[in-house]
């Protein structure tokens, strides 16, 4: 099988395995890509990444929300594959409406990552999408409750949508000896769609600065001069693991959006066999259980977060007993070589015609 590769990052391309990038984000030379590597039959993957020119970028990213640039390179290639893999809509967009006037050999598969436009319900993007959409051969997404918003929207895709838990990197993200700080700290990396307010007004009715809170990913200027809350801007992927690494817990306050994300950076953190306290929100619940390998507060309340946080911070007991069960539960089940045989039988039955429209 001959499969294009669409990504809605940036890739580095290389002749050698690089110690600062984990595999979405470089492509070696002669070797399998990502999670292919993982797939019993071996297909020959090429991979377009979003890289352009600087204006057409951020025009792409911040005004279009969809990426031209990079399909005008995958399109004359079509008919040389078997399969056009899209990673997200805006890395699929054009794709499917040149699929809906001209026929190819390749045929479309798209990771649904952000259920379309935002989830949106009404408006041009939703029309869009529907319109875009109905030239796909195969869906998969990471999120249960997209299929509620499948069967209202988009019918048409629900006998070719799949299921498919995303899977942690282990060999890259491990549980390792805890590196030994001057002072204690819980770490929340990630500024997209993370609420910041809720959890800095939880840490301070903890009322206790031993333990910092490390918020990482932007430099706020509402949190500056906030005891025990120290900043740091976006790190590179060692030095986030080396944080992830120090940390006595990790916190995930994210949005409760009506689409799939988050779940990298929790599997990472289960991963490396720490104890998480997140928001429960849709994008989570089918990753984790509170009290058996997570700690869920409801998102938004600042009371339940501070009584949560307060709970694992002072039961030593209860944060080995979810970091161990989560470790466990990543190594075991939600892995990425457990997630690429799922992927892999998705593109069997999509390239032998074994799904319906």
């Amino acid at each position: 099988m001959k499969i294009l590769m669409l990504v809605n990052w940036k890739v580095k391309y290389c002749d050698a395995k690089p110690d600062d990038r984990q595999p979405p984000d470089y492509k070696v030379e002669g070797e399998d890509y990502w999670f292919y590597r993982y797939f019993k039959k071996k297909p020959e993957v090429d991979v377009i990444d979003i890289t352009s020119f600087p204006l057409l970028e951020n025009f792409e990213k911040n005004k279009l929300h969809f990426y031209i640039w990079q399909a005008i390179k995958a399109i004359p290639k079509l008919n040389q594959y078997d399969l056009v893999v899209s990673h997200g809509m805006p890395s699929a967009v054009v794709i499917c409406l040149w699929r809906k006037f001209f026929k190819t050999k390749a045929k479309h598969i798209v990771f649904d990552i952000g259920s379309f436009a935002s989830a949106s319900e009404s408006g041009v993007p939703l029309q869009l999408m529907q319109f875009a959409s109905k030239s796909l051969d195969g869906l998969i997404y990471h999120m249960k409750s997209q299929r509620t918003y499948y069967e209202r929207f988009f019918p048409w895709i629900s006998g070719i949508s799949f299921f498919v838990h995303y899977g942690a990197d282990c060999d890259y993200f491990k549980d390792t000896e805890c590196v030994c700080t001057s002072t204690q700290y819980m770490v929340c990396a990630g500024r997209s769609h993370s609420d910041w307010e809720t959890l800095v007004n939880a840490y301070k009715r903890l009322r206790t600065h031993t333990v910092e809170l490390h918020l990482i990913g932007e430099i706020c200027d509402q949190y500056i001069g906030i005891d025990g809350v120290i900043q740091k801007p976006y790190l590179s992927t060692g030095d986030y693991k080396k944080e992830i690494e120090g940390a006595l817990l990790c916190v995930l306050p994210l949005d409760p959006l009506k689409y799939s994300f988050g779940q990298m950076r929790l599997l990472q953190q289960m991963a490396m066999g720490k104890c998480v306290v997140a928001a429960r929100i849709p994008s989570l619940v089918d990753y984790a259980t509170d009290g058996e390998n997570i700690l869920f507060y409801k998102p938004g309340d600042t009371n339940d977060c501070a009584r949560t946080l307060y709970k694992a911070l002072n039961s030593r007991a209860l944060r080995e007993y979810i970091e161990e069960n989560a470790k466990n539960h990543v190594l075991n089940n939600l892995n990425e070589q457990n997630m690429a045989q799922k992927i892999e039988k998705v593109y069997e039955k999509v390239d032998n015609c074994e799904v319906k429209k």
